[in-house]
């Protein structure tokens, strides 16, 4: 009795790992969240950034202008339908690194400009105008005065900030950080007319 019932034991226990080994473990799970499948995108492509809104359901990427975007689009849309969440809107676009890096070094450039012309207080309610930085074209270091172009003074007290604007360009520091890119100065006033 005792030895059937080991060798009844013996087959159920072999017929259950015969069953796990048959199981299908090709399978993969498919409860993958967005933060993990825009993870595994950055694994495979040289991503520069990824930006989510899920109350609107947009995906923004940016890779690098080696990737080729649609192949990434179509990728993230596979893994989102893939993992039920179809509902989301994909936008890929190819940067360029040289003019990703340029845009990059000219914020933190006009950043300290600012910075520099707030700690004089006749510059201190200047702010500065975002320009579109490109690779071939001289940067526009665009700033906002407090005034109007037509009042008694403006022009004077423009060409007093792009000296100093200028001035602080030139520094060492600076200078090195701008890598000899060519720029020019632009002043406006309140009202965005450009005073010089």
């Amino acid at each position: 009795m005792k030895l059937i019932r080991n060798i009844v034991f013996f087959i159920c226990f072999a017929l259950l790992l015969a069953a796990c080994q048959n199981a299908d473990t090709t399978s993969t799970i498919k409860d993958k969240n967005l933060d993990t499948i825009l993870s595994d995108i950055s694994d495979k492509y040289v991503v520069l950034s990824i930006g989510q809104d899920l109350k609107s359901k947009d995906v923004k990427v940016e890779v690098e202008d080696t990737e080729d975007a649609n192949k990434v689009k179509a990728d993230i849309k596979r893994q989102l339908k893939e993992n039920g969440l179809s509902a989301y809107k994909v936008d890929v676009r190819e940067r360029n690194v040289k003019q990703l890096e340029k845009e990059n070094r000219w914020l933190d450039i006009e950043n300290k400009v600012l910075v520099d012309l707030k700690e004089n207080k006749e510059y201190k309610n200047v702010t500065y105008k975002k320009t579109d930085v490109t690779l071939k074209q001289p940067v526009t270091v665009a700033i906002v005065t407090p005034i109007n172009k037509s009042d008694d003074g403006a022009q004077e007290y423009s060409e007093k900030i792009k000296k100093e604007v200028n001035t602080f360009i030139q520094t060492k520091d600076i200078k090195k950080q701008s890598k000899g890119d060519s720029y020019k100065i632009v002043i406006y006033d309140q009202d965005d007319q450009v005073i010089s």
